[in-house]
């Protein structure tokens, strides 16, 4: 169950297009336990409106090997978090994903 917040971060089309995920990974990486948008809420549970300004992609995802992403979420119009992104494919054609805050070892 999620936290008692509100919605997962906004995400622009011309950011949204800078992750390798397709479009229902994206959305379980918003929406689901475990994602972006859980991890605002328990991180942050006071910040009003998020959004996620920046992707970086530090290992492209292929389906066949990890990939790595940095999301960057702005909140409320202010300060900004990261986030380390991992897309593993799990052999059966699907994908798990993890995310935890970004502490600056990860580099492209």
């Amino acid at each position: 169950m999620m936290p008692n917040k509100s919605p997962e971060p906004a995400c622009p089309d011309d950011v949204r297009k800078m992750s390798y995920a397709d479009d229902r990974l994206f959305s379980d990486l918003m929406t689901q336990t475990g994602g972006i948008g859980f991890a605002e809420c328990v991180l942050y549970p006071n910040v009003k409106l998020g959004t996620i300004t920046k992707i970086e992609a530090i290992i492209p995802y292929d389906n066949h090997k990890t990939g790595i992403e940095r999301w960057t979420v702005q909140h409320d119009g202010q300060d900004t978090c990261s986030y380390i992104v991992k897309f593993i494919p799990d052999g059966h054609g699907g994908t798990q994903f993890t995310v935890q805050k970004d502490d600056g070892t990860i580099k492209p």
